[in-house]
């Protein structure tokens, strides 16, 4: 009787223990999930899908698009419209150096097709090369590489089901390279077309020269995201 008594006791004493060990067991660590945010900031307006690959890395991609038109009037006198198009598709690995921490490391390419057409209604007088023209027809355009590599950090993690909605943040750059820059015009004055053309190209290279240091943009955005 005393054996199995005390065999009843170590079973017990066993028992306990495999439910100690059991309960302080690390917890298994979530599996990743699916989020889809709603974006604003410097590559448009848009939205973006996370799909989880692992506990620290997720695949990212979206879309940005917004367009402006603004109507310049300098010195009184020069009048043209300039209208700017931005479409921009990112698609990036993020990786989260700190497990259950928003920071994130991100890197990848953009697509894009982001211009800016500059243009002038007939009798309208424009400055070139800071010569005036009244010109019967003006049209420019700037365009730039279409896809570029992306380098960025950045707060927040779309695929982390511990919670329905987070906060999400970029701080970047993407290569986009020398812009490309074409501009035609003519002039109301016939007589005045080859001094046109003349100050056409020399204020082509103004312009090229002006925006030879924007080949990177910049990228800043801010968005809200939903966990599935």
């Amino acid at each position: 009787m005393k054996k199995v008594i005390a065999i009843y006791l170590m079973s017990l004493l066993f028992a306990a223990g495999v439910a100690s060990a059991a309960g302080t067991a690390p917890a298994a660590a979530a599996e990743p999930g699916i989020g889809l945010t709603l974006k604003a900031g410097t590559t448009g307006l848009g939205g973006e899908l996370t799909y989880g690959l692992t506990e620290n890395l997720n695949l990212r991609g979206g879309i940005g698009v917004f367009s402006w038109t603004l109507h310049m009037l300098e010195n009184g006198t020069d009048m043209k419209d300039l209208k700017v198009d931005l479409l921009n598709i990112p698609l990036t690995l993020d990786w989260h150096p700190i497990t259950g921490n928003g920071f994130r490391i991100s890197a990848g390419v953009m697509f894009n097709n982001d211009r800016g057409e500059l243009s002038a209604a007939a009798g309208e007088s424009v400055s070139l090369n800071d010569h005036e023209y009244i010109v019967s027809d003006l049209h420019g355009k700037v365009t730039f590489n279409s896809v570029g590599p992306y380098l960025g950090i950045g707060y927040g993690n779309a695929a982390d089901t511990s919670s329905h909605f987070h906060i999400c943040t970029d701080l970047g750059v993407v290569y986009i390279g020398a812009p490309k820059i074409s501009l035609d015009a003519t002039a109301q004055d016939p007589s005045q077309q080859d001094a046109l053309n003349s100050d056409i190209s020399a204020q082509l290279e103004k312009y090229r020269h002006d925006f030879k240091a924007f080949q990177f943009y910049p990228v800043l955005a801010i968005g809200i995201s939903y966990t599935f």
